[in-house]
């Protein structure tokens, strides 16, 4: 078992370039049925008819770019916190101890194994080890008895301290693996990049879409005309 976890994804632009293709060229597509419907029923193409057009483009950019940020699917993937690994050595009748200090969610995993004999005369074949795992509170949350190695996997349920504890039951010393890792799980949406993107690359055809359309003379003469207004 190995408790370290799983790497984040690859950088968005490689895992979603092939996405974001596929995007432009959808846009693109529309972009010209539109256009073809147009030309087909003799509309003129003004300006501020292109203005128009890339408003409704913009608002499609935009809209995409919000539902990819905030409202589309969600994935998950463990990250590594803490990890420990060593090769321990317990004397007879002993006990060895690991702190970690454990937000409520993470998960602490680990393994006990490859017990050898600290003296290296007697049988190793024979010996075992008790394992315990207190959570903040001083409880047992796991524990395994006389066993030669173990495996062990804790969701944590609170917040703080918990204590892996290796219980040397025999008269010699033993020696063990120990691995410890505490993890937690990271929760992301991988169209988010892409979402942010979008709603950048609508802001300039929004502008343009503002420009063409009139909506600035427009707003222009309506603050002059309350300026107007309020002077009279």
């Amino acid at each position: 078992m190995n408790p370290m976890n799983a790497a984040p994804p690859e950088l968005w632009w490689t895992s979603f370039l092939p996405l974001i293709i596929v995007g432009v060229v959808i846009l693109g597509v529309i972009f010209f049925i539109v256009l073809g419907i147009l030309l087909s029923r003799h509309v003129t193409i003004t300006i501020k008819t292109s203005g128009a057009i890339a408003l409704t483009l913009a608002s499609i950019l935009l809209l995409s770019g919000l539902w990819c940020m905030f409202l589309s699917p969600t994935t998950a993937y463990s990250e590594t916190k803490e990890s420990f690994y060593s090769r321990i050595s317990i004397e007879g009748l002993k006990s060895w101890n690991y702190t970690s200090n454990v937000q409520k969610g993470d998960t602490l995993t680990g393994y006990v194994d490859s017990i050898r004999v600290y003296d290296g005369l007697s049988n190793a074949s024979d010996k075992t080890f008790n394992l315990r795992i207190y959570d903040p509170d001083k409880d047992v949350v796991w524990f395994e008895t006389n066993v030669p190695y173990a495996h062990f996997s804790v969701n944590a349920l609170k917040s703080g301290v918990y204590k892996v504890e290796v219980q040397n039951p025999n008269r010699q010393a033993i020696e063990c693996n120990v691995q410890i890792a505490v993890s937690t799980k990271v929760t992301y949406r991988p169209l988010e990049p892409l979402g942010q993107w979008l709603s950048l690359v609508s802001l300039p055809i929004f502008g343009f879409g503002m420009w063409a359309s009139g909506l600035f003379a427009i707003i222009q003469r309506k603050e002059k005309k309350e300026t107007v207004n309020i002077n009279a």
